[in-house]
């Protein structure tokens, strides 16, 4: 009588040729012709009932061989079913994850927006806000496209004394415009990057990216309002691009005439020439001068050299050009004291402005108003009455480069000691009655939030998911460029001191 165990075997090795060769029990003799194999005449198998291993004695080799390669063959169907299985679910899990993240995650964003009312922000329930200039066609970019570094000739730099710190040329990143709709408008960006405060630290600076274009990279990627994926930035994704490299170290101003040695090193504060250099490179080589739309756009030290040279920028491109300028996070204060009591950040700009010898760089108006003490016109809110080109201020009432740098509060605001706490309120209610003067000029718009951040336009994150009155940062500035909106609706100020009050600032 057979063992359990042999009756199992058998009835496997059975099973392989009724599947592999015949349909019948008995497993015949005959020719398989696809495979190349031959299958002898049936005979029996034994397994080892101890170790229930079949026992090949009884067969020849050629049994032995077709035997091993059925067996081989039958058990490779299951994985490679199962492999596709797992294929196909990978499949379908990426293509969720692309629909997800490039179409139904701004679904919501289309059409209807429900807004939530507060006691302390005032939210109102909009049925369509404003679409954008036009929608999604053939060719629009769904991804972000890096931009290519342009270093102007040394040739050129050596005619005009337009010098980075360490002497290099002025260089910027551009991107072509990716639709024959807009082949013609342009957003250049100055780029942030703080200030060096005396020569020594200017030294220094000068071996970096921040005051040479020999240690820029060749490729850089840009977000927000500089992205060309239409998901992020859907009002100006497919605009000319060129973001001008800040090499000089006191937001684009400096100029002067002899160079200065510190640590061995000869310097150039030649800030103010560097960004003439390269609008008329841009006008000459690029295509500039057959602009319609320019926006200048700055951030941080970049935000605050567009409210100080958006005027001069706007003479040299055509007349008949649409222009217009964006300042983010460029709002900086003057006479704040910090923590200690003192107003050590505006000294140290006083210094940058006698060591850069700005002044030439200044607006002129200004300068001639401010004629006693003619480094305020170095400062946004004492330059920002002479500014005639429309202007749209982006900035946080609690800057947190501000609250770090200036105010030398350490801590978040939801985290701070109550000593930390007054200085900050003190600076938001300061902040406030300086941003104030935006109301007086009809052509003017700006976005002020609450959250604890510091610039808010060339980020995707806070470009795309802040919001103030029910507006993201991108729909507010659109609204305001494309005029969508009335004057008033263009000035968006967030919720008062209670700093959890906007849901939407994730850095609280």
């Amino acid at each position: 009588m057979d063992s359990p165990t042999s009756r199992r075997c058998t009835e496997t090795f059975t099973h392989i040729y009724k599947s592999r060769a015949s349909p019948h029990p008995t497993v015949a003799r005959l020719a398989a012709t696809r495979e190349g194999l031959l299958l002898l005449a049936p005979r029996t198998v034994v397994c080892n009932t101890r170790t229930s291993l079949e026992d090949h004695s009884l067969l020849n080799e050629d049994q032995v061989m077709v035997k091993k390669s059925l067996r081989y063959a039958s058990r490779g169907l299951p994985r490679v079913r199962s492999c596709q299985c797992w294929t196909i679910a990978t499949m379908l899990a990426a293509l969720w994850l692309y629909l997800w993240v490039y179409y139904f995650r701004d679904v919501g964003n289309v059409s209807h927006q429900l807004q939530v009312t507060t006691p302390r922000l005032r939210f109102h329930v909009t049925t369509h806000r404003p679409k954008p200039s036009r929608a999604a066609g053939p060719g629009v970019v769904s991804r972000n496209i890096e931009a290519h570094l342009v270093v102007l000739p040394q040739g050129l730099a050596d005619e005009t004394g337009a010098y980075c710190l360490d002497g290099s040329p002025p260089a910027y990143y551009f991107r072509n415009a990716t639709s024959e709709e807009h082949h013609n408008s342009w957003i250049i960006h100055l780029m942030k990057g703080a200030w060096c405060y005396d020569n020594a630290e200017c030294a220094r600076r000068s071996a970096t990216a921040l005051g040479s274009s020999r240690k820029l990279r060749p490729k850089k990627l840009f977000g927000g309002i500089l992205s060309s994926s239409f998901t992020v930035n859907p009002d100006f994704y497919d605009w000319n691009v060129a973001v001008v490299n800040y090499c000089d170290g006191a937001s684009f101003s400096g100029d002067r005439e002899d160079p200065v040695i510190s640590n061995k090193k000869k310097m150039y504060y030649r800030g103010s020439r560097v960004l003439n250099a390269v609008i008329n490179y841009l006008l000459k080589s690029a295509g500039l001068q057959r602009a319609d739309r320019v926006i200048l756009s700055g951030d941080s030290a970049g935000g605050l050299a567009v409210l100080l040279h958006a005027d001069r920028v706007s003479r040299m491109v055509p007349k008949n050009t649409s222009f217009k300028a964006m300042a983010d996070g460029g709002f900086f204060l003057a006479n704040e004291a910090d923590t200690s009591g003192k107003t050590q950040w505006k000294s140290a700009m006083e210094n940058v402005y006698q060591m850069q010898q700005i002044e030439g760089g200044l607006d002129k108006d200004c300068l001639l108003a401010k004629e006693k003490n003619k480094s305020e016109c170095f400062f946004a809110q004492h330059t920002y009455p002479y500014l005639t080109t429309p202007v749209f201020v982006v900035n946080s009432v609690y800057d947190s480069w501000t609250l770090k740098n200036i105010l030398g509060v350490r801590c978040r605001p939801s985290k701070c000691n109550e000593k930390d706490l007054g200085v900050i309120e003190k600076h938001r209610r300061t902040f406030l009655q300086r941003m104030d003067q935006v109301n007086r000029y009809d052509k003017n718009g700006m976005f002020l939030t609450s959250c604890y951040a510091h610039l808010l336009t060339c980020v995707d994150s806070p470009w795309m998911t802040y919001k103030v009155a029910g507006r993201t940062a991108r729909e507010a500035f659109a609204d305001w460029y494309y005029e969508r909106t009335t004057p008033a609706e263009t000035r968006d100020v967030d919720c008062d001191s209670n700093l959890t009050c906007n849901p939407t600032c994730r850095s609280n």
